[in-house]
């Protein structure tokens, strides 16, 4: 929609990009680079059917900035710098470099917008500084300042300014301090139109393989290890579960899963992806979803390239609704993993929620339905479980029988039937399986 050269029209099946005008014959998307990129795996697959429509490949998930992680950012940021490379042996650049260009495919990152290429028209690259708002400096405060880059894009879909990213980080950075003022220049000399500027050969490279290897070099500075946090090693370091338990409820769900086939599984908290790496062997695809994004990122790092399982940071008691042009340009998390998941998992995950974060467990069955299609596997605890009790205390509570077994069946009563209910062995903890109502 904000692209000047055309718009994109998202349909059921496909993703189709419409050109107001025709593209040039020859385009940069019709070289043999195009193409190899497509084999590659970097570049969204796509064909023509005219010259002003091409039909892309539409992903069955697509996440958005704020639900990355550091490594998805460092990633899609490398991803967009191998294409504009690939780019410059044709005589072409990226006109722009957003962060929404680039989708991840399971986790791979690809670069999806196919109207960004153009002839190479200045010696400056233009979406120099776009780059930097999106990626550099988003990436630089999480590494050196301490603020998440995902949430950058919570709060502004621009990603960070100039401005904000030399008040974060101070002047002193080494290496960004270099980068803050090489953005300055460059800044200044793409708003310039000069003479000099207008007769630059089109085509040529200039300085822009220079500005690729330093912004490489920049990128190197960035990564970091997986972060610390008080979930990341859980499912090493739980202390309520004995292994004859967890082998219990893994053998249990893995055979709900068999016996029910989900085509697309959400798993609601899904930790480091215990139980998704189950799904995964059984389904098409899955989604795991949690709010640590240490625990998403530690997930992420042991895929292969082409995993079934798609990844999204998010807090389940703050879901992002539709946002951009009238709320509808990127639809909320609940709308696309609905749009999938055939079987909703929310294992170890509602008495976080309700004692946890304090909401009622009538919304939290709520919003299981509104997330899944079909089917629920959930983890009930009774209120002797020392989990429930720690939350209790945490919270300053003492009113344990309003997370009662009856009180959590009688929430879930209200949207699902009861399928199978099976008490994980050595544990007061109970796995229960549902189907939803045909009215909701």
């Amino acid at each position: 929609m904000r692209d000047p050269a055309g718009f994109v029209q998202v349909t059921q099946d496909s993703v189709s990009r419409h050109a107001y005008a025709p593209l040039p014959e020859p385009h940069f998307l019709d070289s043999c680079i195009a193409r190899a990129l497509v084999a590659q795996g970097r570049l969204t697959p796509f064909e023509f059917e005219s010259r002003t429509l091409l039909h892309a490949r539409k992903l069955p998930f697509v996440s958005y900035p704020w639900e990355w992680t550091h490594g998805q950012f460092l990633a899609a940021a490398s991803a967009t710098l191998d294409v504009a490379e690939e780019a410059l042996q044709q005589g072409h650049e990226l006109k722009d470099a957003s962060a929404f260009n680039v989708i991840f495919a399971g986790a791979q990152a690809e670069f999806c917008d196919h109207f960004s290429f153009q002839p190479i028209g200045r010696r400056e690259w233009w979406a120099y500084g776009q780059f930097a708002r999106h990626f550099l400096f988003p990436l630089a405060v999480a590494r050196h300042a301490g603020q998440e880059a995902a949430d950058v894009f919570k709060a502004n879909l621009d990603g960070l300014s100039l401005q904000q990213a030399s008040a974060q980080l101070g002047w002193r950075r080494f290496g960004h301090r270099i980068g803050l003022a090489f953005l300055q220049g460059t800044e200044r000399t793409s708003r310039r139109s000069s003479g000099a500027m207008a007769s630059f050969p089109k085509g040529s490279p200039s300085l822009h393989k220079g500005v690729f290897q330093f912004l490489r070099w920049q990128l190197a500075g960035l990564d970091r290890p997986v972060q610390a946090s008080v979930w990341v090693d859980y499912e090493t370091t739980r202390a309520h579960y004995t292994q004859s338990a967890i082998t219990h409820k893994r053998g249990t769900v893995a055979r709900w899963l068999q016996q029910i086939s989900p085509s697309w599984v959400a798993d609601l908290g899904c930790n480091q992806g215990e139980f998704s790496l189950l799904a995964a062997e059984l389904a098409d695809g899955v989604i795991a979803v949690d709010a640590d994004a240490s625990s998403v990122e530690g997930l992420r790092r042991g895929l292969q390239a082409q995993s079934k399982i798609y990844t999204a940071c998010a807090v389940l008691d703050d879901l992002s609704a539709g946002r951009g042009w009238l709320g509808g340009e990127y639809s909320g998390l609940v709308e696309r993993i609905h749009s999938r998941a055939t079987l909703v998992m929310a294992l170890a995950l509602i008495h976080h929620m309700a004692i946890g974060r304090g909401i009622p467990l009538p919304e939290v069955a709520t919003l299981m339905a509104r997330c899944t299609k079909r089917f629920l596997i959930v983890e009930m605890l009774e209120p002797r479980d020392p989990m429930v009790a720690e939350l209790l205390a945490n919270r300053d509570r003492d009113d344990a029988d309003a997370f009662s077994l009856d009180a959590q069946r009688a929430a879930f009563a209200q949207h699902f039937r009861l399928i199978e209910e099976v008490q994980v062995e050595g544990a007061g903890r109970w796995l229960a399986l549902m189907e939803k109502h045909e009215s909701n």
